[in-house]
């Protein structure tokens, strides 16, 4: 699948409406729901190069945002994916930026906003929009489910998502869903096992929350998804918008992965999932003091969903703390479930911080590498890696550092997880 990337985009955008024409692809996946959360799964799944069907339970996109100019007050730096690609589509930006961002979001015109919409959605081969359908049944046939419209059409999909804000779907189907879910926790509260999971964050009250995979699975069943395991973001409180859009594409990719590879939950690989969510820009770990246009922000994301570090998510405002020491007592339990000959190393080789003597010594011992990797450092010190001063083997690495140089020569990241987060060996 090339972790679900579609690489070409056509010029245009496949609708079934009185004013276009063109034969849509079979669909794989449907989505039922007109707001923000229903539009974050569908352009999601699209953009992960499945057929996808948008079903509009009236005739009006988004409509939380086409009556009248809306503000969104949120902490920084929690802008990311599908939901920054909006907001930049109304300041006609090419790439993200979080200043910009947070001032478009202080005068959202309804007009502006449904014009993004529709820039989005033309980039969209993939996806069919249907609006004014109703759903009248949804049947399961053996590994995919039937579903009947009020236009007597019949579509036959792997996975269906239920993106209403009340649900409605889920009252169609013969489930029967457990009595009880786990609720998402706030950032700081999660385990560095649970941390490795994560595929969307946001905002709620005061407080930076995180969806787990595992949220996302509370509403799936044989390929029919609700939203049951994050009911907190069914409300249509506007401040919730960009979480909302982070967990719909979350869902979308979800959805996505189980119709192209035709395959059950428990199969679904944590890390590939993740490369799919961020290479569509999803901001999966809000750091507050990261900038979305850092050099680094996906070697920082990356790094961080590998939780490396310990108390590095503690924080109750979530910062990486990109300015503190890395300790050899904090990173030895990690290293030596990373990378197995690690163990020897710390035996030779005591101390406090890291001096990057200390650090580059280890990334070559892990990653098998020579003297080439400092060269190369020193070289590329101000350049591309863009750390300031000079290199100095006698300094202490900062964590920013050491996430950067860990991502390129040891990629923790790429260590497989399970569902629970715990290392694969």
């Amino acid at each position: 699948m090339k972790y679900l990337i579609s690489t070409i985009f056509l010029l245009l955008f496949v609708i079934v409406q009185p004013c276009f024409g063109q034969k849509a692809k079979k669909p794989q996946v449907i989505v039922y729901g007109s707001d923000l959360l229903a539009f974050s799964v569908a352009v999601q799944s699209a953009k992960s190069d499945v057929p996808t069907m948008w079903l509009i339970e009236g005739e009006q996109l988004l409509p939380g945002f086409s009556t009248e100019e809306v503000q969104i007050e949120t902490m920084p730096h929690t802008d990311g994916g599908i939901w920054m690609e909006l907001l930049m589509e109304m300041a006609l930006a090419k790439s993200p930026d979080d200043s910009l961002a947070k001032v478009v979001k202080r005068e959202m015109n309804p007009r502006l906003f449904q014009n993004a919409i529709e820039k989005v959605l033309r980039k969209l081969p993939q996806l069919t929009v249907l609006r004014g359908e109703d759903v009248l049944s949804i049947k399961r046939r053996k590994r995919d489910w039937e579903v009947q419209l009020s236009s007597k059409h019949r579509y036959v999909v792997r996975c269906v998502v239920d993106a209403s804000q009340n649900q409605k779907l889920s009252g169609l189907v013969d489930i029967t869903w457990p009595d009880d879910t786990e609720p998402m926790q706030p950032l700081r509260a999660l385990s560095l096992a649970q941390v490795r999971t994560l595929v969307a964050a946001g905002q709620i009250g005061e407080a930076l929350y995180g969806a787990r995979l595992a949220n996302i699975l509370e509403g799936e069943k044989d390929g029919f998804f609700n939203f049951r395991g994050i009911s907190a973001l069914l409300d249509e409180n506007i401040a919730l918008s960009p979480f909302r859009a982070a967990v719909g594409q979350a869902v979308g990719a979800t959805a996505a992965y189980l119709a192209f590879f035709k395959t059950s939950v428990d199969k679904v690989d944590v890390r590939k999932l993740q490369t799919e969510l961020m290479t569509y820009g999803a901001r999966i770990l809000p750091y507050q003091d990261i900038a979305i246009d850092d050099a680094h922000f996906y070697a920082l994301q990356r790094f961080g969903l590998a939780s490396v570090l310990p108390n590095l998510h503690k924080d109750d405002g979530f910062r990486f703390q990109k300015d503190e020491r890395v300790s050899f007592d904090e990173v030895e339990p990690i290293f030596d479930r990373l990378y197995s000959r690690s163990q020897l190393w710390f035996l030779d080789n005591k101390g406090d911080d890291f001096q990057w003597k200390d650090f580059l010594s280890l990334i070559k011992f892990v990653g098998l590498r020579g003297d080439e990797v400092d060269q190369q450092i020193a070289k590329e010190w101000s350049s591309k890696l863009r750390f300031e001063g000079g290199f100095d083997e006698e300094a202490f690495v900062s964590r920013y550092q050491f996430a950067v140089i860990m991502d390129r020569y040891a990629n923790p990241y790429v260590k497989a997880v399970d569902q629970q987060g715990d290392f694969i060996n």
